[in-house]
């Protein structure tokens, strides 16, 4: 079975949060938007990726005649007239067309289609067999990280691309002293910081041991910074106990890079990998992003 696309994941875990609702997604509803995990540019880009999948379809008129565009079922644009009141530049890119009709109406009416309900089945069985988040369930894989940075990366350059390196400073000592099942605590509570601290505004990835990292589109460097800021905090006053011993205190090293101000290529990855590492070199517990 082939592998999982990141807006296959997030359709996902909007259905297993909304059920039925989600076919009637209101994407302008922030209170919405947050129960599901996305914000409204990252609605669009799985919205987009599910239509050209035939995994949903649109009720409303204007994004009907869309979706045949976006799927190159109509080639010869000069010879279909848009929708209208949709200017033929968007008619002539429909994926630009169908980002401005979902960001202008209040109301998707998404219909799931038999396609897709056969694809969540088995989404739910690869959920199942730990292929698709990492081993305590909390954050993706790794391996999904770079496929969604390099998607990433081919957006527009009007949308910044943010990615935060980080990981425990002094974990291995927990581990050493107080057994593996202490680890395991301390380590599941530093993930569900990072993703709770993440929110709508990012996806959060799991490496080897307590290393990890997220990606976060849109949101410029100094939020970028600030979501890092916040990580480092919450991991500080985290408060973990095993077996009834209060284990010790954990702080984070993290890296923050992002593009613009850096060059929009695969080095914002390095660049934030790097001030990781100088963030443990100028006594840990600290953010580095410049």
């Amino acid at each position: 079975m082939e592998d999982v696309r990141y807006s296959e994941l997030k359709f996902l875990r909007a259905l297993e949060s909304r059920a039925t609702e989600f076919q009637h997604f209101n994407c302008n509803d922030e209170r919405q938007r947050k129960i599901i995990g996305l914000n409204q540019g990252m609605y669009v880009g799985m919205a987009v990726a599910l239509i050209e999948d035939l995994y949903v379809e649109f009720r409303t008129s204007d994004m009907q005649r869309f979706v045949p565009r976006l799927r190159g079922e109509l080639i010869r644009a000069d010879l279909v007239s848009p929708p209208p009141g949709i200017p033929d530049y968007l008619w002539n890119n429909p994926r630009e067309g169908i980002h401005d009709v979902l960001h202008q109406q209040s109301l998707q009416g998404l219909e799931i289609t038999y396609r897709g309900l056969r694809r969540i089945e088995e989404l739910r069985d690869l959920l199942k067999r730990d292929r698709i988040l990492e081993d305590f369930g909390v954050l993706l894989s790794i391996r999904y990280f770079r496929r969604d940075f390099e998607d990433a990366l081919q957006r527009t350059s009007d949308v910044s691309v943010s990615v935060i390196y980080a990981d425990m400073d002094n974990f291995g000592v927990i581990n050493k002293k107080h057994g593996q099942g202490a680890g395991d605590v301390v380590m599941k509570a530093y993930l569900e910081v990072v993703r709770d601290c993440l929110g709508s505004f990012g996806e959060g990835y799991r490496g080897v041991g307590d290393e990890t990292c997220a990606l976060i589109l849109g949101q410029g460097h100094a939020r970028a910074v600030e979501i890092a800021e916040t990580i480092r905090k919450r991991v500080g006053e985290l408060k973990c106990s095993h077996n009834g011993t209060t284990l010790p205190k954990v702080t984070a090293s993290i890296g923050v890079a992002t593009t613009p101000p850096e060059n929009r290529s695969l080095d914002v990855e390095t660049c934030s990998q790097s001030r990781q590492s100088k963030a443990k070199e100028q006594g840990k517990d600290q953010v580095v992003a410049s």
